[in-house]
């Protein structure tokens, strides 16, 4: 999956101006249980995602086909399109590297840009954080 560089300058820099707008860089906790032998466990990750969050769902649907990556879901009277996948978030890495002009969003996208990279390189199974095995009875 690449961006799509037959788009303009101008349409990506209005991108970067409605990300740093009105983009989330945050992290989704995902929770499951696994049988062992000793009990059920239950385990949590945390895997980066970025949100773009518009009343206008029109404007979403611009990015996301500008960008080639995203769904946009409906939530109340907003619209978010979300990046969760790992290589769509490794893909708004490159994209994003070196583009973002506010030092409050570049030290987030600092932050958020290091998860993604732990993420691309965990192996399937590694990742649970660390004191993050769940007592029972607890979710």
């Amino acid at each position: 999956m690449t961006i799509n560089n037959n788009k303009s300058e101008f349409n990506m820099g209005w991108v970067v101006g409605f990300i740093e707008s009105k983009g989330v860089f945050t992290t989704n906790t995902i929770k499951f249980s696994r049988k062992t032998k000793s009990g059920l466990k239950k385990y949590r990750y945390r895997n980066p995602v970025f949100y773009l969050v518009s009343g206008d769902r029109s404007a979403l649907e611009i990015i996301r086909d500008l960008l080639g990556m995203g769904k946009i879901d409906r939530h109340g009277l907003v619209f978010h399109l979300g990046i969760r996948r790992k290589d769509e978030c490794l893909h708004l890495v490159d994209f994003l590297e070196g583009k973002l002009r506010s030092v409050h969003r570049i030290q987030q996208f600092a932050a958020w840009r290091k998860r993604v990279l732990e993420w691309k390189s965990r192996a399937r199974g590694e990742g649970v954080e660390q004191g993050s095995e769940l007592a029972p009875g607890s979710s």
